[in-house]
C-alpha cells in the first residue's frame, strides 16, 4: 500500500509539473524585478532554525482515515536551507535547496504572509487535492497564506512545480 501511494504521488507531482511546463513558465517582469531588488542575505536566514515554509496536501476524495492519512502529506522547507519531502528514501529525507528556489521560497513568504492576497482567492473544484501553504517568520509565527485548491494560480503552482524538482526516483 505504501508503494502504491508513494508511486501516485510521484505520478501526480510528474502530471502537475509538465501541465505547469506546457502552460508556459516563463518568468514575468514583475519576478525578475522582484528577483533582482532587496538583495537577500541567505547566510543571514541561514542562522535562523526551523521551519520557513510547510505545504500541506490534503487529498478531498473519498477515502478511509488510514488512506487520507497514507495520502496526506507535508513539505517542509526549513530556514537552514534543506527541503523534506514525504516518499524520498530513506537515506535522502532531506535535501539541500539551490539558493535560487531557497530566496523564491522565502520572497514568496515574505510577499504573501501579510498581505492576504489570496485571502478571496478559490477555485469552483470538488475533488482532487487542497494545498495548505504556511509561512514562518523569523520568530516561528505561522502565516496561513493559501488553504484550498489550487489548479489554476500561477503563483501557487509555481511554488509546487519547484519543489517538485527534489523528488527522487
Amino acid at each position: 500500500m505504501k508503494t502504491t501511494t508513494k508511486l501516485l504521488t510521484i505520478l501526480m507531482t510528474a502530471v502537475l509539473a509538465l501541465s505547469i511546463a506546457g502552460c508556459g513558465s516563463a518568468r514575468t517582469g514583475r519576478d525578475r524585478k522582484s528577483s533582482m531588488g532587496n538583495k537577500i542575505d541567505i547566510e543571514e536566514l541561514q542562522k535562523n532554525s526551523g521551519n520557513m515554509l510547510v505545504i500541506t496536501r490534503n487529498p478531498q476524495e473519498a477515502m478511509t482515515a488510514e488512506q487520507y492519512e497514507m495520502a496526506r502529506f507535508e513539505i517542509t522547507i526549513s530556514y537552514e536551507g534543506d527541503i523534506t519531502i514525504p516518499g524520498n528514501p530513506v537515506n535522502q529525507t532531506s535535501l539541500k535547496l539551490k539558493n535560487e528556489d531557497y530566496i523564491k521560497f522565502y520572497r514568496f513568504g515574505i510577499d504573501n504572509a501579510e498581505k492576504s492576497k489570496f485571502a478571496n482567492y478559490s477555485e469552483d473544484v470538488c475533488d482532487g487535492d487542497t494545498y495548505t501553504f504556511t509561512f514562518y517568520d523569523t520568530d516561528g509565527n505561522p502565516h496561513v497564506i493559501y488553504d484550498g485548491y489550487c489548479y489554476e494560480n500561477k503563483d501557487l503552482q509555481d511554488i509546487l512545480h519547484i519543489t517538485g524538482n527534489y523528488y527522487l526516483d
